[in-house]
């Protein structure tokens, strides 16, 4: 397969991520969960994760304690249910509009596909690459969405 990348990774990200502030993300214990796992696997990191470890704030609590509520969710705290229940923004006819495709296509354009499928063509992995930088940035940019949404509510 292909080099590892979560080295260059984590080299973006601390460059990228400033010293001080909250760390929003969504859903909480799988963050912390991948972080810890790169701190195990590059430990010239794990002081540096650690720092991080203390700063995440979780936008699903409000969702997932139901502290805010709308019937649009359907029962559900997922980020695919709240955000088109209180935003405009919706993952729906998104060609990757899961963390699960998500994870399967990275590795699959990483280099590990299964033994018996050829590798696959430049112009797939590059097709990959954009669907999976439009699903990334549809989960970021949603955060931001339902955040704002939340404070407008409160206002």
């Amino acid at each position: 397969g292909a080099e590892d990348p979560r080295e260059e990774l984590l080299l973006n990200l601390k460059y990228k991520i400033d010293e001080t502030g909250s760390i929003i993300v969504y859903y909480e214990s799988f963050e912390r969960g991948v972080l810890k796992e790169l701190a195990e696997a590059f430990p010239d990191y794990s002081q540096w994760i650690d720092s991080i470890l203390t700063r995440i704030v979780d936008l699903y609590k409000p969702f997932g304690n139901f502290h805010y509520y709308h019937s649009s969710q359907k029962g559900s705290a997922s980020v695919k249910n709240v955000l088109p229940a209180i935003t405009d923004l919706s993952y729906e006819g998104m060609e990757i509009a899961d963390g699960m495709a998500a994870s399967v296509y990275f590795l699959y354009i990483c280099g590990n596909y299964d033994i018996n499928e050829s590798r696959p063509a430049k112009e797939e992995v590059e097709k990959v690459r954009k669907s999976l930088i439009k699903y990334c940035g549809m989960d970021t940019g949603g955060m931001i969405h339902i955040l704002r949404a939340l404070v407008k509510e409160v206002e």
